[in-house]
């Protein structure tokens, strides 16, 4: 069974991404390191699709923790809304969001 994965999936626009999906018969693996967000998200959208949708607490940049994902599910598209977003916090610490946000994006 083929799966669309979705990170950032517990976030805002993610979540309500992971429903449309699941409402026009896909199947979706939610990502997300809860940085931005929270399990609660995930439990809200299981209530609303009426069915479990797997969740991995998973930082993007952990290449190994990602791999074991894509072993266990087969993969056939992401969409990606995993970032740190925060302007004026973006400029105060521009380096630790390169590194989450580009380094999240290449892992």
């Amino acid at each position: 069974m083929s799966y669309i994965l979705v990170t950032g999936g517990a976030g805002y626009i993610g979540s309500h991404t992971v429903i449309e999906l699941v409402n026009h018969g896909y199947k979706v693996v939610i990502v997300d390191n809860l940085c931005n967000s929270s399990y609660d998200a995930v439990a809200r959208i299981e209530y609303i699709v009426k069915q479990h949708v797997p969740f991995f607490n998973v930082d993007l940049r952990d290449s190994d923790a990602l791999d074991k994902v894509f072993k266990q599910y087969d993969i056939q598209g992401v969409i990606h809304f995993a970032a740190l977003k925060a302007v004026g916090e973006s400029t105060k610490i521009p380096l630790q969001y390169y590194d989450n946000n580009i380094g999240g994006t290449i892992s």
